[in-house]
């Protein structure tokens, strides 16, 4: 049965790095040192294959001694730099000294290899991280079923964890969540696929429960669990069971140069657009609009400007936290403002303000 019109959607919620960190998972800043006291709190230096290749690249690229230094003190890159200058180098085909690209060399393709070290322990530290969460995404989810706002709300999100995943799932049990996207699952009967009363959930950069498999073309989710962190930790459970090829991460790093090629994330992308060119009311959650985002900017200007009426989106900002500096929220302001006009409604509330009673910005 087709919804009436009443029933359109009007707001997209889109969740940024800063609603997951009230959470319990770590900020960008802060993920290269966690990651590295959590080795440590294990009782054990890094041994494994990936865990020695990362150390060595923190040791030579940054002078960080993560095995015996002071890891309260180490300046660490962001993740965002740290990948970066991976990215750069892969996209022009250039080498470090001690890390090289492809060639006939026998320990060749250290880049390749280094990035994806780079995603695998930001799954290892968001996993560890949000074994226990203040449940706040659920509450959310509760609070916006209970309002009647839910069946007229998307979720857009860059964040990789499952915490909406999973907070919208709780209460369909039925699998019945959209992605934007089609999953082989749906073949088999393991998930459900979705219909026109399932929640929209669009996640821009990839998931940490999507696994893509380079021999089939095709992409597994693994509902209620973080499949890239099992790659990591046991690569001979995670493989396709067609062709038998070893599952990969289909994640995309926070850097500029992003690489939105993949045939499943530019459906996710073109949906994002058609969903939002009808939406009344935008909600950034945990969101700072950081310079390197210029793909999500170009996304929203587009769905700003390219309606029949651009004033008619409403653009609220939700991202307040305890201990935030004055100078740091008019700093954000201002860049929010610059890009998407002065009517944009930067509020003083925080994300688990907003869960606990969303009718504070809500239409």
């Amino acid at each position: 049965m087709a919804k009436s019109k009443n029933d359109k959607l009007k707001t997209a919620i889109f969740l940024g790095a800063g609603a997951s960190a009230a959470e319990g998972a770590p900020i960008q800043t802060n993920l290269f040192k966690d990651y590295f006291k959590l080795i440590r709190e294990r009782g054990r230096f890094a041994t494994s294959e990936h865990e020695r290749e990362l150390a060595t690249f923190f040791a030579l690229m940054f002078d960080i001694d993560v095995d015996n230094g002071n890891l309260a003190n180490a300046l660490f890159p962001t993740f965002e730099e740290a990948l970066g200058v991976l990215d750069l180098a892969d996209l022009k085909n250039e080498s470090f000294k001690d890390f090289t690209n492809i060639n006939f060399a026998s320990n060749s393709g250290r880049i390749k290899f280094l990035r994806l070290y780079l995603v695998y322990l930001m799954a290892d530290i968001i996993d560890n991280s949000l074994r226990t969460s203040k449940n706040i995404h659920r509450k959310l989810v509760r609070k916006l079923k209970d309002n009647g706002d839910l069946s007229k709300t998307i979720f857009l999100t860059t964040n990789y964890d499952i915490l909406c995943d999973n907070a919208i799932l709780d209460l369909y049990p039925d699998n019945k969540v959209d992605y934007g996207v089609d999953f082989v699952n749906y073949k088999e009967g393991s998930f459900v696929r979705p219909d026109i009363d399932s929640i929209k959930l669009l996640k821009l950069h990839g998931s940490l429960n999507w696994l893509y498999c380079p021999t089939c073309n095709n992409l597994r989710i693994t509902p209620y669990e973080k499949g890239v962190y099992t790659l990591m930790v046991d690569p001979s459970s995670s493989y396709c069971q067609k062709c038998e090829t070893v599952y990969s991460p289909i994640i995309v790093p926070p850097t500029f140069y992003k690489d939105l090629s993949k045939v499943f994330l530019s459906q996710v992308w073109n949906r994002a657009e058609n969903e939002l060119s009808e939406v009344e009311h935008l909600i950034f959650c945990g969101y700072s609009f950081p310079d390197a985002d210029i793909h999500i900017k170009y996304l929203i200007k587009r769905i700003q400007k390219n309606r029949r009426n651009p004033q008619s989106l409403k653009i609220t900002v939700i991202n307040n936290h305890t201990g935030k500096k004055k100078e740091t929220k008019e700093e954000e302001k201002l860049r929010f403002q610059r890009f998407l006009g002065y009517n944009v409604n930067y509020t003083d509330f925080g994300f688990e303000d907003f869960a606990n009673d969303p009718k504070i910005v809500m239409l």
